[in-house]
């Protein structure tokens, strides 16, 4: 996610919006402090276009995905042929609560009247 200076866009106050996964940052060229160009995708999401190169300083940082899990600490892979890097703690409170969350979802166990929140903070 990239966490920008609010800017108003087609009558919306924009200050985060997603950066998909570690292959599309790379594909930008972003670095942490660019400049960017946003717009509205499909008229409601924010996305980031491209960085205004002409911009920098030389003060931005290049992004690096997180060789462990923020939560855990246990090594996070990104397998071949992915775009994402996982936790592969096993006793990892994040990777736990998700595979309930899943397990509980229509696409898993579908039982229904069952809610779960989701917004813990992990210690």
């Amino acid at each position: 996610m990239a966490i920008l200076e609010p800017v108003k866009l087609a009558g919306s106050t924009i200050s985060k919006t997603t950066l998909h996964n570690e292959d599309f940052i790379k594909e930008k060229g972003l670095k942490i402090g660019d400049h960017v160009i946003i717009q509205k995708a499909g008229d409601v999401i924010p996305e980031v276009v491209e960085c205004v190169k002409d911009k920098r300083t030389g003060e931005e940082k290049d992004f690096e995905m997180p060789e462990t899990c923020p939560v855990c600490g246990a090594p996070a892979i990104r397998e071949n042929n992915e775009a994402i890097r996982r936790c592969i703690g096993i006793e990892c409170p994040a990777r736990n609560l998700r595979n309930i969350v899943h397990f509980a979802s229509k696409a898993g166990m579908e039982i229904e009247g069952l809610r779960i929140c989701c917004n813990r903070k992990f210690t």
